[in-house]
């Protein structure tokens, strides 16, 4: 069983993976927490947060936080897989092992934690998924670079072209599209304000958005599930909508 969630910062809201919060979402919908083996963070994991050693084992962090959340996520008895959003530390995410996994490869946090490569497409437990990720900091203006803020938050030209090959190796068929930021449309979705197409325009100021944009044009897909805006909404309206953002509550497939 996968249970999909938002972001978690960290420890800020590491309790959107607390047994209480999942159980109370299982319950809602009918399914047994004990059955959950993979879940899905939609972003800002934010672990690693500092600077530590890897090893083919992944991380083996130093400070204090970063070291207490990693025993936490140890003793989970599923299998965490985070997509990259903005608020991650890519300078360590691109020093993380590739070990392969879901018909792909995944960067190694540790034994149970493992990050999903922007632009890859996954086959976990029968579903297909197409994994974008990343997002531009609106508050990076207050944030030091590759200390708490990091450019390789928006994507590359090359790494654009390559999800664009796998997208028609696909034949532009996917189960689910998994996602940090949403697309215009789905952003839309969940707040009023973007009902004007001047405040609606904002929103091409993120590269990310204007290539979730381009992606959504492109592919099929049962659902769009995203973090990033720190809204429930898409669990409210999961039943009637497309879009299914994403924050403190969790959706099973």
């Amino acid at each position: 069983m996968i249970y999909i969630t938002g972001d978690t910062h960290n420890i800020t809201d590491m309790s959107n993976l607390s047994s209480s919060t999942m159980k109370l979402c299982c319950m809602e919908q009918g399914v047994d927490y004990n059955k959950i083996t993979n879940v899905i963070v939609l972003g800002d994991f934010g672990l690693p947060w500092c600077s530590c050693s890897i090893d083919s084992d992944g991380i083996h962090p130093k400070d204090k936080t970063d070291k207490y959340l990693l025993d936490w996520y140890k003793k989970k008895p599923f299998r965490i897989l985070a997509v990259m959003g903005n608020h991650d530390n890519y300078d360590m995410l691109e020093k993380l092992p590739k070990v392969q996994m879901f018909d792909s490869s995944v960067l190694k946090v540790s034994e149970n934690i493992f990050y999903l490569k922007r632009g890859e497409s996954y086959n976990i437990e029968g579903k297909t998924f197409l994994v974008l990720g990343g997002a531009l900091s609106d508050d990076k203006a207050h944030r030091k670079v590759h200390e708490s803020w990091w450019p390789q938050e928006e994507w590359s030209d090359e790494e654009r072209l390559k999800c664009i090959e796998r997208i028609k190796k696909a034949e532009a068929k996917f189960d689910y599209v998994l996602s940090h930021t949403g697309t215009t449309k789905g952003i839309a979705s969940l707040d009023t304000y973007y009902e004007n197409n001047e405040n609606l325009a904002e929103l091409k100021r993120d590269t990310t958005v204007v290539f979730n944009d381009k992606v959504e044009s492109m592919v099929v897909c049962k659902k769009w599930f995203f973090g990033h805006w720190h809204s429930d909404w898409g669990y409210e309206n999961y039943s009637t909508n497309k879009y299914v953002p994403l924050y403190r509550m969790g959706i099973l497939l």
